[in-house]
């Protein structure tokens, strides 16, 4: 009852928030201000919290909602951040304990001298050992996949399980649309104006969830305006890539990556081609995996009920497992 009747007041603040500016138009600032209390509106529905806290270099900034069910800490991608997760967790069992950080440069997260994936691993690691936990489950989309199988090759007893969602790390048969236009020249990852943010979208998701008009030019400011850091960021990404694309590598996830796993791909993913889920199922062959038809990359955002369920039903397995 408590949930429904939350769920009733943030429908109604959210109606109320968005007719008044669609109706009468707003400025920059109002759209700012509109697209930051919108995402509080979010965050509370799902029951996350922010909060920030010492992680080697950098204050990291996470949402939490805690709960005494299974520890899942969500990991986002390039140029994305906590907020990916939002619609995600709202469909996530009730007494989940949810973790979703920003990365450094990430979000709310401050910059950082590196953004080496191996560097982002152990800022990640850091933060579980300062909020006391000891085994949980890893969720990783995009970049944030490829930084939680890194993760899994580190720390594998700490790992109950490992989720990929279109991860990176591994190369399929048939190379991407996206990887096809960075060899000539253009990251379509990278906005740096209205025209490079929509085609970044129209890249990224098969299925967009609606943006009303107010929100989209606030979160075009936003993106746009983080394109400098996110060449830099990149740029540390492509060689964490490059240093990691060998055999050796490989045959230490097959040799370490021995928790079990789901890998789930959007079929139409022009990111990262669906190729690469046969690629990590020879190196993770345990790994049960989830095609979904006519999705993009983030899955996510995409499919929010229907990937988020996918997740608990996995996990629900695994607990069934574990009881004598």
């Amino acid at each position: 009852m408590k949930i429904l009747k939350r769920s009733i007041v943030i429908a109604a603040i959210t109606t109320s928030a968005l007719t008044t500016p669609l109706l009468t138009g707003c400025t920059a600032h109002q759209q700012d201000a509109l697209f930051a209390k919108v995402t509080e509106i979010g965050r509370d529905k799902a029951g996350l919290e922010k909060h920030q806290t010492q992680t080697i270099d950098i204050e990291m900034t996470y949402l939490e909602r805690k709960g005494s069910g299974p520890v899942v800490m969500l990991v986002h991608g390039f140029s994305a951040n906590k907020d990916t997760w939002l619609r995600f967790a709202d469909h996530l069992p009730d007494d989940y304990h949810i973790i979703a950080p920003d990365l450094a440069g990430h979000g709310d997260s401050p910059t950082a001298e590196s953004y080496d994936l191996e560097l982002q691993t152990e800022r990640l690691h850091a933060l579980a050992a300062t909020l006391g936990i000891d085994s949980f489950h890893i969720v990783g989309n995009s970049m944030g996949g490829a930084i939680s199988t890194i993760y899994a090759t580190k720390y594998s007893q700490q790992l109950a399980s490992l989720t990929l969602i279109d991860a990176a790390g591994m190369d399929g048969a048939n190379k991407s649309e996206y990887f096809t236009m960075l060899e000539q020249g253009t990251n379509p990852l990278i906005a740096t104006d209205k025209d490079s943010f929509e085609f970044r979208m129209d890249m990224v998701m098969a299925k967009p969830p609606m943006l009303p008009w107010p929100l989209r030019p606030a979160l075009v400011r936003d993106t746009v305006a983080r394109a400098e850091l996110n060449y830099e960021i990149f740029d540390d990404m492509i060689a964490t890539r490059e240093r990691m694309s060998g055999d050796d590598y490989k045959q230490l996830v097959d040799t370490t990556v021995d928790m079990p796993t789901l890998i789930m791909w959007g079929e139409k993913d022009r990111v990262l081609d669906v190729s690469a889920v046969e690629t990590f199922k020879n190196y993770i062959p345990q790994a049960k995996v989830e095609i979904f038809e006519g999705v993009g990359h983030v899955p996510m955002l995409e499919i929010p009920k229907e990937s988020a369920h996918t997740l608990t039903a996995f996990i629900s397995s695994l607990e069934l497992k574990q009881q004598p």
